[in-house]
């Protein structure tokens, strides 16, 4: 089935409360009918212009195989047993049709992504859940990769690259009162000071809370350590046009980790996800998962702890 096709169904045929995941579409969006398109969301459709791609988008127009092959989890014990930042498949590669964002430092790009049903709150799937956030990645220097999830960090934030999942959202409600998530849009600057070269960049979709807090003095717009990153696409930027030599200065963000206070201390959990099995501290098991209702723990399996998105409390992190 074809993206337009999927278009004219506003995707709501194939969303459900399991298929929590994103991607990006397009990095660099201009849509000249975006006024239109949010006053008659799905009566006037988007007319979403792209002039720089993901890395590659070999699948680009088969919305069915890119989510099943392209996007990626990054905490799926089996599926990304190695912890990696970017689906294998989304090597520096671009194909015919689909090239890299071009841009000058400083400028500002539209992205567009997939809301897959879950850009409204009282509707989404499922309802009343915070979407949580998207974000942006890099190194702050020219041909430098970011390969592992533990590199997700505000040290490595995009300073103000960060926004609520459907906060620039076109959406709309259906008869059977379904979502329809017609596009998803976040801008985001690059720093003035970026030398030419090629960049690369790591989007994240945030959609669940972490154990972690936000440190003093914390500020919206400082990087959000309570949301914990669960699906990525990778994409570079060739920048073009800067006087600038050697790393940027506009790199890491600002906004320290309160760490997770009491949680491995004084927090009640249950062992094995069993209500009748509550403990709380040191016997407690180190693999800690928050719920909508508590907190689960679990022993390690093959020396790790067996889900994606746990507290460690032997390490003392997110993992």
């Amino acid at each position: 089935m074809q993206l337009l096709q999927l278009l004219g169904l506003g995707l709501a045929a194939l969303t459900a409360p399991a298929a929590a995941h994103t991607w990006i579409e397009c990095v660099s969006t201009t849509v000249p009918n975006l006024d239109a398109a949010r006053s008659s969301p799905g009566t006037v459709l988007p007319n979403n212009v792209c002039s720089g791609y993901p890395r590659n988008k070999a699948l680009d127009g088969n919305w069915i195989d890119e989510s099943t092959f392209y996007s990626w989890n990054l905490n799926h014990p089996d599926t990304n047993p190695n912890g990696l930042a970017c689906n294998p498949t989304q090597t520096n590669q671009y194909p015919p049709g689909k090239p890299m964002t071009t841009a000058k430092p400083g400028a500002t790009l539209m992205m567009r992504f997939w809301g897959n049903g879950h850009s409204s709150y009282p509707y989404g799937l499922p309802p009343n859940k915070d979407p949580g956030l998207v974000r942006i990645y890099w190194k702050g220097a020219k041909e430098q990769e970011i390969t592992s999830k533990s590199e997700l960090t505000g040290a490595n934030w995009l300073p103000g690259a960060q926004a609520n999942f459907s906060g620039n959202s076109i959406w709309r409600r259906l008869p059977d009162g379904r979502p329809d998530d017609i596009a998803n849009y976040m801008q985001f600057t690059l720093p003035a000071d970026m030398e030419n070269g090629r960049h690369m960049m790591v989007f994240a979709w945030a959609g669940e809370r972490g154990f972690l807090n936000n440190g003093p003095g914390w500020k919206e717009t400082d990087y959000n350590n309570e949301w914990v990153n669960t699906y990525t696409t990778c994409f570079d930027v060739m920048v073009e046009g800067s006087g600038h030599q050697g790393p940027s200065a506009g790199s890491g963000g600002s906004g320290g980790d309160g760490g997770a206070a009491d949680m491995c201390s004084s927090t009640p959990c249950r062992r094995g996800g069993m209500s009748s099995a509550a403990c709380t501290g040191g016997s407690c098991p180190p693999c800690r998962y928050r719920k909508a209702d508590g907190v689960d723990c679990y022993e390690y399996k093959d020396g790790k702890c067996p889900f994606g998105n746990a507290f460690d409390c032997l390490l003392n992190k997110q993992v």
